[in-house]
């Protein structure tokens, strides 16, 4: 079970993964040891994840981002149209969702030309799929993965 200062760990955590130990510790009023302890039991329990760099987007070339309903043929595999695009790089999300379309996804390319392909060539050919509807974010003003601890 989390107690409050495993839920300071992880909103510290969340901020910079690279935060060193001694400086965790001091801020949550554990030894170093203890701190670990708990970092490392955070990970083993499956409430971390990863502990990873988080790239600017647009700074690497990055300039579109997509959210992508899909709908699927009554009768289709949902399984198989799962396995198959959870693999694709350039599909960070997919999220099964409730109302009139089965799956949203959500999407990162260079730039609308290559979108264009990637819906062409690779998610319009995914088996099951039968429409499927984009919405080009024209700017984004929050994104994050932090839960608010």
């Amino acid at each position: 079970m989390m107690d409050e200062t495993d839920r300071r760990l992880l909103a510290l955590l969340q901020k910079d993964g690279r935060r060193a130990s001694a400086d965790l510790a001091k801020v949550i009023g554990l030894s170093v040891s203890a701190t670990n302890d708990r970092v490392r039991k955070l990970i083993d329990s499956g409430a971390v994840r990863s502990i990873e760099a988080i790239v600017e987007p647009s700074t690497v070339g990055f300039g579109v981002t997509a959210f992508i309903y899909v709908d699927l043929d009554y009768g289709c595999s949902e399984e198989e149209f799962v396995s198959e695009v959870t693999t694709i790089d350039k599909v960070l999300e997919v999220h099964h969702v409730t109302g009139t379309h089965s799956y949203l996804l959500k999407v990162r390319e260079r730039t609308n030309q290559e979108l264009n392909a990637f819906m062409a060539t690779q998610l319009k050919r995914l088996p099951g799929v039968k429409r499927t509807e984009t919405l080009i974010s024209l700017e984004t003003l929050k994104e994050t993965l932090s839960l608010p601890f």
